[in-house]
């Protein structure tokens, strides 16, 4: 029978991202509730801050809240009197978010209760592996955000065939005339000797009578 190998809570880096996010969540849980936001809601009345009229994807971007759990949450904010949405003037189809004056206090009234939360998950760590840490995190991050590269054929070129040169066929040897016979040249011509003429018969003597 297989044993199982017990999974170590203790160095999972996931496992222990979970409790620090918890504690700091539980430093600051008293001061964002006594200012009516949870911390989800204060991630973006923050992104909010200083970058009024951006839209519901940047806000995606800016706090890594899933598209339809922000949409809900942008929804319930602006019948809070937190936020306000008007459409945008350079997309008809998108919405630029703004903070409303009750969403600026409350995000001043919890700010200062988030930054001690934040410094306190440091406190038990020297000050080279705090920036270590926080260096670590970022990239993380940005790496797991940045946009996935544009895929591109990766396949080698076929190469090239050239084809072989043809050998060319060498010219056949040109036969050599034969010789003519150089006897009509070079031998005496054959003089062909006449036949010689026949005797013609003398006439018979005609008897005396």
């Amino acid at each position: 029978m297989a044993t199982t190998t017990s999974f170590n809570l203790n160095k999972s880096p996931s496992h222990l991202l979970h409790r620090a996010q918890q504690i700091a969540a539980n430093h600051s849980a008293s001061a964002l509730k006594a200012a009516g936001v949870t911390l989800r809601q204060f991630s973006v009345l923050a992104a909010l801050s200083g970058n009024e009229g951006v839209s519901q994807s940047d806000l995606v971007n800016a706090t890594g809240i899933d598209r339809s759990t922000l949409a809900d949450m942008v929804a319930r904010m602006e019948q809070a009197g937190l936020i306000k949405r008007v459409a945008s003037k350079t997309d008809a189809r998108a919405k630029s978010v703004s903070l409303m004056a009750k969403g600026r206090k409350a995000l001043e009234k919890a700010q200062p209760a988030v930054d001690a939360a934040d410094a306190a998950l440091f406190d038990a760590m020297p000050k080279t592996k705090q920036d270590a840490l926080l260096s670590g995190l970022t990239k993380l991050v940005d790496d797991a955000e940045a946009p996935a590269p544009t895929a591109k054929a990766t396949a080698e070129p076929a190469p090239v065939i050239v084809p072989k040169a043809k050998a060319k066929a060498k010219p056949k040897a040109k036969a050599k005339p034969k010789a003519k016979a150089k006897a009509a040249s070079e031998s005496k011509p054959v003089i062909k000797s006449k036949p010689a003429p026949k005797a013609k018969a003398k006439p018979a003597a005609k008897k005396k009578k």
